[in-house]
């Protein structure tokens, strides 16, 4: 992972220009997010809240989110987990600097059953439009253990984008595709195959100039699918068009306590059992 996001020119470094400005224009989301009737009701209940962020990379977002509900008069306290250690120790310099406390990490996959983690927090979130990384059956399991983490009137939060309408429809799936090309880096991304099965489509990382390479899988979530399998695990889904009409933020609320979760990790189903690309 940490391999690939050296390969992918993704903003996320705070201490830039460019990642404190992404900083910056996450306050604001969540300055529009925070309006929602759930969040205020959940704010009105009690004025101490316990934030955990999951896949935090750098923790822009659960910081942003720290924040602004700081400014609100909110208590809050935040857990920052990822599969980075490196990106995590960057976010404890970063929470340090901007809430004036270290925001506690955890070295964890979100993939990994219960994550061993204690539970009973007020709000958890995925931020980053990292729902790619998970095809439907391992969204599954990242919101079985999302929803165990959380209280009974507990939030989920993430956000999304409709991928089906803006890669499939408005530019074309494409089988080559020039993510960054500049003097001294030309990053490409190319098809490789996809798992019918899993549904993760696989497509090959390959920095031209340094010839480094490395494979990645990705899932092209629509906004409804993923929100549905959400709806599934929460009580009720609500959707933020923070950015339009087909990306923004799925809010959801108090998870479902009749499922059985571990089910979910330790029985695996027929179809994938069988030998994928």
């Amino acid at each position: 992972m940490e391999r690939l996001y050296r390969l992918i020119p993704w903003v996320e470094d705070p201490f830039t220009a460019e990642g404190f400005k992404r900083y910056r224009d996450t306050i604001s989301e969540f300055s529009v997010i925070v309006k929602h009737r759930w969040f205020s009701e959940l704010v009105n209940r009690r004025r101490e809240l316990r934030i955990i962020d999951l896949c935090s990379g750098t923790g822009i977002g659960g910081v942003a989110l720290a924040r602004v509900l700081m400014d609100l008069g909110v208590s809050v306290s935040l857990t920052l987990v990822d599969l980075r250690r490196d990106a995590l120790d960057k976010a404890v310099e970063f929470g340090l600097r901007e809430l004036g406390f270290r925001p506690q990490i955890m070295v964890r996959d979100i993939l990994e059953e219960g994550l061993g983690l204690e539970t009973g927090f007020d709000v958890s979130l995925i931020w980053g439009f990292t729902t790619p990384h998970f095809g439907p059956w391992d969204w599954v399991r990242v919101l079985s253990n999302v929803s165990r983490l959380l209280t009974g009137d507990g939030l989920f939060l993430y956000n999304e984008s409709d991928r089906v309408y803006t890669i499939f429809y408005l530019k074309g799936y494409r089988d080559l595709l020039p993510e960054v090309v500049e003097r001294d880096r030309v990053i490409l991304t190319i098809h490789k195959g996809k798992d019918f099965r899993s549904g993760y489509i696989k497509r090959l990382v390959l920095n031209l100039v340094s010839r480094e390479a490395e494979e990645t899988k990705v899932y092209f979530w629509d906004l409804a699918s993923s929100a549905a399998f959400t709806w599934i695990f929460f009580s009720d889904v609500d959707f933020i068009p923070t950015r339009g009409s087909h990306s923004g933020v799925v809010i959801a609320r108090s998870p479902r306590r009749t499922l059985s979760l571990e089910a979910l990790f330790r029985e695996k189903p027929s179809i994938l059992m069988h030998e994928r690309l």
